[in-house]
């Protein structure tokens, strides 16, 4: 049957096609869905193939083309020739330059191609590629060379048109932001009737370089609400590939993730604005595997267990955070902090590090109806002053402008700074992030992130915040430009794995978000013209990139983390995300990170308590605030006994003294 079906492609297009150019070239379609995948692939999601055995590229590229003649294809040509020669081990390897249909429909050409065994589209633009290949002889060659078991091979654009479901790029290339702020825009173009290698699949390339997480997903909505039909996406990071053989086991190589899109994610529209329900992603390091047939998965590099099922945010507050540091692209969130969040009347305090700026938000708070709006400047003196510990104190809105991590780390160490944390976490307390400051509002902050290459040269940084959300991280301003697209995108997984997280948080400069207590939940709304991505852990293991682009063993891996099962959402406030029960008590959310700890815990008879300071009072209380024991510390370390205490669950209390910081840790007697 195979031979039969080989010699009726051969015979359509060399003896038939000329003399029907008008039709379609229907029969190679059925034709590769009848070959089932004998043949293999390689698909690159872009990026600079590098020399040495060790490499990113080498070992994927050698699989492909060792002893093999390879063929190059592009609408020009370059320098892969000799790499694939030299460097991967080909018997002969050749670029052509096919700029035109008329080429592409060449019968010397066709002749030409199938004495190759691999064809290799070269990066370029996949318009060209599908305007003047589609339905060509060109074409049929590479249908004809993988029925007969090759290779064929694409990077960027070249591996876009490998899928079933093309992303033509018609109208010019599209963006993440543009496809989760409208996924029907007229820079989506996809197309379902060229080549076929991976049925039911859409591709995308360059995803962590260019922050594309957002616009395969948009793919998958365009798709899945246009024709009704569910279709899974790999979206791959650029020094990256899956080497796919001819059973369809792929295995990924390279610095950085191959990230599966899965189908069957409900997707609707708010106006012109996309909203996602659970689509889950696995981002697969090299040495993991995927089964184009099967849908089987291995996680062979994902060597670190983490549990995050049971974390939930619980504080008694609300946390409002935007994308942007502009006060133009902050009027809507500064309006629902003054009219709909607590009175119209409540004064508020702004904390910045910017004071000619906070002025100029004070005006635009006065506007709104707000009676009194304070400044507390974040400088070398505020840690002491009592001007700021009086403006904290009385404080009922707060708003976080333009601090540096720095300098506002420097200033929670101080007496002033541990009262801020402290009233902050105070239930019923209403607290508003500006754009950068936004990252303070989780508990791990993200630095570094607007400088060129960071991420990819492993120069993020990070540290704690307030954690008024104890599981999350957040990430603004996240398509603020290319420089940082790749740090935005990556540092949010990257963060989540670092300090074992639930969440992770995307706002943008057209988006703001609210975590608010209703009903006993904490809810997630969003607000704007783009959705808020929400993040979610759902597996138990995770994993990092050890692979550099070079090899080098001197050279730190990009910061790129790998998931067993992430779930992305985008929602706004239609479609509210529950993040946590609310602990009315305020206890779970005061639980300031790593200031102290209870060991063991459960206690038997005796308790013993840390605390990184000395001079502190403390107290053990029931959860309804009855204090039983109380007493002051010298010492870093107290130990209790405790043996008369009913079974059950209690709070520590301890107050430091010299910085005021007031921090709780539950403990269960035995």
């Amino acid at each position: 049957m195979l031979f039969l079906l080989n010699f009726a492609l051969t015979y359509y297009v060399t003896e038939i096609m000329p003399f029907v150019k008008l039709l379609p070239l229907l029969f190679i379609t059925f034709s590769l869905h009848a070959f089932s995948q004998p043949g293999r692939l390689l698909l690159v999601g872009g990026g600079s193939e590098k020399n040495g055995a060790s490499s990113w590229s080498t070992p994927a590229y050698r699989w492909a083309g060792e002893g093999k003649r390879v063929a190059i294809i592009g609408t020009s040509t370059g320098s892969l020739a000799p790499y694939f020669k030299q460097q991967c081990g080909a018997t002969y390897a050749k670029e052509f330059a096919i700029a035109s249909r008329d080429s592409a429909n060449s019968q010397v050409l066709y002749d030409t191609l199938i004495t190759y065994q691999v064809i290799f589209f070269r990066g370029g633009d996949q318009t060209e590629y599908y305007n003047l290949y589609r339905n060509t002889r060109l074409q049929a060659a590479v249908i004809h060379i993988y029925s007969k078991g090759g290779t064929i091979c694409g990077t960027s654009a070249g591996m876009h048109i490998l899928s079933s479901v093309v992303y033509t790029a018609a109208n010019g290339t599209v963006y993440s932001y543009e496809c989760i702020e409208d996924p029907n825009n007229k820079y989506v173009t996809l197309a379902d009737d060229f080549m076929n290698f991976a049925p039911g699949f859409v591709f995308d390339t360059h995803v962590a370089e260019r922050a594309r997480f957002g616009r395969t997903v948009g793919f998958l909505a365009n798709y899945k609400m246009n024709k009704g039909i569910d279709i899974t996406g790999i979206g791959m990071d650029d020094m990256t590939c899956m080497t796919v053989d001819e059973t369809g086991l792929a295995t990924v190589r390279g610095t950085g993730c191959a990230n599966i899109s899965m189908p069957g994610s409900n997707y609707s529209l708010n106006g012109t604005k996309l909203l996602a329900d659970k689509v889950h992603i696995m981002q697969l390091l090299q040495g993991c595997t995927y089964n184009f047939n099967t849908k089987q998965v291995t996680f062979n590099t994902l060597d670190k267990p983490t549990n995050s099922a049971s974390y939930e945010e619980t504080g008694n507050y609300t946390v409002l955070a935007s994308g942007s540091n502009k006060l133009s692209e902050n009027q809507a969130m500064l309006a629902d902090l003054v009219i709909n969040n607590g009175l119209t009347t409540d004064p508020v305090l702004i904390v910045t590090g910017d004071e000619t700026l906070a002025n100029t938000f004070r005006d635009k708070l006065l506007l709104l109806g707000t009676p009194e709006v304070k400044i507390a400047g974040i400088n070398n003196d505020a840690g002491n002053s009592a001007d700021i510990e009086l403006k904290i104190n009385n404080a009922v809105k707060i708003l976080f402008l333009s601090n540096t991590t720095a300098n506002f780390n420097q200033f929670l160490n101080t007496s002033n700074g541990g009262l801020l944390r402290q009233k902050a976490h105070a239930a019923g307390m209403i607290c508003a992030f500006v754009g950068d400051d936004s990252r303070f509002a989780g508990r791990t902050v993200v630095d570094n992130f607007y400088t060129l290459y960071a991420s990819y040269y492993a120069e993020l940084t990070f540290s704690k915040g307030l954690s008024l959300l104890r599981h999350s991280v957040i990430m603004p301003n996240t398509f603020y430009n290319s420089d940082m697209y790749e740090n935005s995108a990556t540092a949010v997984p990257y963060a989540m794995a670092l300090d074992t997280l639930k969440y992770g948080i995307w706002l943008t400069n057209h988006n703001y978000m609210k975590v608010t207590p209703v009903n006993g939940k904490n809810l997630l709304t969003g607000y704007g013209a783009a959705p808020i991505m929400v993040v979610s852990n759902e597996g138990t293991l995770t994993g990092f990139s050890s692979q550099t682009g070079t090899g080098s063993t001197s050279a730190k891996p990009r910061m790129v983390a790998g998931f067993d099962d992430l779930e992305l959402s985008m929602i706004d406030y239609t479609t509210p995300y529950i993040l946590g029960n609310v602990n009315i008590t305020g206890v779970t959310a005061s639980e300031i990170d790593e200031f102290s700890f209870i060991s063991p815990n459960p206690v038997n008879d005796r308790l013993n308590f840390t605390a990184k300071g000395q001079n502190y009072n403390w107290e053990i209380c029931t959860l309804d605030g009855r204090q039983l024991l109380h007493g002051r510390s010298e010492n870093e370390s107290t130990n209790l006994d405790i043996s008369y205490l009913k079974p059950g669950l209690y709070i520590f209390k301890a107050r430091y003294l010299k910085t005021n910081l007031l921090t709780f840790n539950k403990f269960i007697k035995k």
